[in-house]
């Protein structure tokens, strides 16, 4: 008999379909991955200049687990200037990017018999994430509404029971690109308040909007922080998905439990990295309005194109830089999602990876230069979408 060593926590969590596409895609020379939720834009030479500097002046040792006073500080001061939220340094972490403050803070959280309401399609990490640490995720799907996804307080309130310790929502989302207002922002605290659950709030997306600068963000309507978590990340706003840079921000109790967690998952973030952030958040605002420039167009051209398509249903998204799109006749978006990987090379993620309520989408990424997204659409339009 063969003695298992791994624990069902993990071998619980199921291989994403994305994954199997991601695989598929990188043994394709010329395949055009806009499968990923990053862009392929170059980090700007101000921040690489910046970590480089710091390098060479000797920033290469441990830090605090929380991160250099500094980084934190620049942190609280952007969160002020952008949403009026006044933070100060014990009450942020910075983390090995943002998908380390949402793992360390739902392992603050939840344990086994608790369970999580996830408002999905949403990013497997939260669901995955959940399992890993004992519990049950809960599924509170938003609602369709032709092509656009609203949100429903019914289907979240009825997941919720005595064993509910949190509600994760993204916003802007991925995939959907939904973005909460601030009403309905001030409708879930109040729920999480009648329930006494914590707010897991994942905002990497605040700035990657089209009609603000920036997302609302629940700091902003949450009187008592400690029924918050908000994780957030350097790797959208700046280009820096490679670089591992993010944080997260609660009350002090809530910090300082998620950082005894990370000082034995990662520790630091690396030294240089960290005071790269920094300037980034000094000097990035030019660097914020070209990129949302940039994607303001690219999110037009893939939305032109993706419309003029017959059968294909799309919704502008609010922010994040998706299109998340349903094809008639479409029903298993992973088995769709691979014959167009095949037959054209381009790689789009299924909706079935982000949970209930994402199938039968596709998401695109079209965080990409005009000259991809292009070549992209052209095959989609060409070889594949009239086929089926």
């Amino acid at each position: 008999m063969t003695l298992s060593l791994m624990r069902p926590e993990l071998t619980a969590v199921p291989e994403s379909p994305l994954v199997q596409i991601a695989t598929l895609a990188e043994s394709m020379p010329a395949s055009i991955k806009l499968c990923y939720g990053e862009s392929d834009l170059p980090t700007p030479a101000f921040i690489t200049e910046a970590a480089h500097q710091a390098a060479l002046e000797g920033h290469t040792f441990y830090t605090h687990t929380a991160g250099y006073r500094e980084l934190r500080s620049a942190i609280a001061a952007k969160v002020r200037e952008l949403h009026g939220a006044e933070y100060d340094e014990s009450e942020i972490i910075v983390t090995v990017g943002a998908s380390m403050a949402i793992y360390a803070a739902i392992r603050a959280c939840i344990g086994p018999g608790d369970n999580a309401v996830i408002v999905s399609p949403a990013y497997a990490i939260y669901a995955n994430a959940v399992t890993m640490c004992g519990g049950e995720p809960r599924f509170a799907p938003l609602r369709r509404s032709n092509a656009a996804y609203l949100l429903d307080l019914d289907r979240i309130d009825g997941a919720i029971d005595r064993n509910t310790r949190m509600l994760i929502v993204n916003s802007p989302s991925n995939p959907t690109g939904f973005m909460l207002s601030i009403d309905e922002q001030r409708d879930l605290v109040a729920l999480a308040e009648r329930a006494n659950l914590r707010i897991l709030a994942d905002e990497v997306y605040e700035r990657i909007t089209y009609d603000v600068e920036a997302a609302p963000s629940f700091a902003s309507v949450v009187e008592n922080k400690g029924r918050l978590i908000v994780a957030n990340s350097f790797s959208k706003t700046y280009c820096m998905t490679g670089w591992r840079l993010g944080w997260a921000q609660s009350g002090a109790e809530m910090i300082r439990a998620i950082t005894t967690g990370v000082e034995f998952m990662t520790s630091n973030a690396a030294a240089p990295v960290q005071r790269a952030g920094i300037v980034a958040l000094r000097d990035g605002e030019a660097w914020i309005a070209q990129l949302r420039a940039h994607l303001t167009a690219q999110r037009t051209q893939v939305l032109d194109a993706l419309s003029g398509i017959d059968g294909v249903h799309v919704t502008a998204p609010s922010g994040s830089f998706f299109a998340f799109f349903t094809v008639e006749g479409v029903t298993d978006s992973a088995a769709f999602a691979l014959r167009i990987l095949r037959e054209s090379g381009i790689a789009l993620a299924p909706g079935s990876a982000f949970g209930p309520g994402g199938e039968p989408a596709l998401r695109l990424c079209f965080a990409s230069t005009e000259r991809t997204i292009e070549e992209s659409l052209d095959r989609l339009r060409r070889s594949l979408l009239p086929q089926r």
